[in-house]
């Protein structure tokens, strides 16, 4: 593992006005995640088919999504998936605070992960060259980083957010199993924890462009796939493998799958190297697809010449 020093703690942000709505969103989270299990997953329920009819662009951006990478379901099947998509949205909110909550969710008694799966981590870790694991957005995300953290400490890669109040609560929550959380804009940093030998994870399944992404198949639809997950064990020699956790509904806990490392990864060339990354993050997405972020637009830069997907629902996802 690496030495580098654990990030200090985020300063607390003020009750000025203009902080208030974010107080307030960090008021849900932390009672969100001091409430028994079952209570808040039962409190959240109903939300799930609210944000299927509130959030009409957002749906149908799931709907267009799952017609091209489901294509073997049919239109009641569809609108099934997109429904149990939108009610794990709802779930992912408690999930997400028991997570920040600290010791006061003892998170590690309803998640699995496999002896294999721990072995998979352990044998990269032991070369000692810096480990990488992607995942995809899935409503979960949260527990299998924390399940995983508290395993093996590492460095996350996010997005910031613009509410510096509910940014504070986040950052705050995951130090309990983040060593840091390195900002995606900063490379840098990522980099540096890699050659020296460090742990990161992060998601590797959105669209930023073409400018930083190749074209490579995700679910049979060439999608816009960043190149930083075949640059970055160039540039440090680090290891690579994925990772990605579900919801288990029938035994009410969380499984987290690794995959083993990536052999002769990376290779020449980047368009080979993320269709293997995507190939393994769709094989485990399709364990669970209703638990998949459909919501993002995905695919909303096309190869040359192909229509946009979206239409009128173009905008940042």
């Amino acid at each position: 593992m690496d030495d580098l020093p654990r990030a200090p703690a985020p300063p607390r942000p003020g009750f000025s006005p203009r902080n208030w709505g974010g107080w307030l969103v960090v008021g849900i989270y932390w009672f969100l995640g001091h409430l028994p299990r079952p209570v808040g997953r039962a409190l959240v329920a109903p939300l799930g088919p609210l944000l299927y009819r509130l959030m009409s662009s957002r749906r149908r951006i799931a709907e267009r999504n799952i017609a091209l990478c489901l294509p073997e379901l049919n239109a009641d099947e569809r609108e099934r998936m997109v429904k149990a998509c939108f009610g794990s949205l709802a779930r992912m909110l408690p999930e997400m605070a028991w997570c920040w909550a600290g010791p006061a969710q003892d998170m590690a008694s309803i998640c699995r992960i496999s002896e294999p799966a721990k072995q998979h981590v352990q044998a990269a870790l032991a070369e000692d060259r810096g480990v990488l694991v992607v995942t995809a957005h899935v409503t979960c995300l949260e527990v299998g980083a924390r399940a995983l953290g508290e395993l093996f400490p590492g460095h996350g890669v996010y997005r910031p957010l613009n509410n510096e109040v509910i940014e504070w609560y986040q950052n705050r929550g995951r130090a309990w199993y983040a060593s840091s959380m390195i900002s995606k804009r900063d490379i840098r940093s990522l980099v540096r924890v890699l050659r020296a030998g460090g742990f990161a994870w992060y998601a590797a399944d959105q669209d930023f462009g073409p400018q930083q992404s190749v074209f490579a198949p995700f679910f049979g639809v060439e999608a816009a796939t960043l190149l930083a997950t075949h640059r970055l064990p160039r540039l440090t020699g680090c290891r690579v493998l994925a990772m990605l956790p579900r919801y288990l509904p029938d035994e009410g806990i969380y499984e987290i799958d690794v995959s083993p490392v990536f052999e002769d990864f990376p290779s020449d060339d980047p368009v080979a190297d993320l269709a293997r990354v995507n190939a393994v993050l769709e094989a485990q997405v399709r364990k669970a697809p209703e638990q998949y972020w459909w919501i993002h637009r995905r695919f909303k830069t096309r190869p040359g010449g192909q229509p946009d997907i979206y239409g009128d629902d173009a905008r940042e996802s």
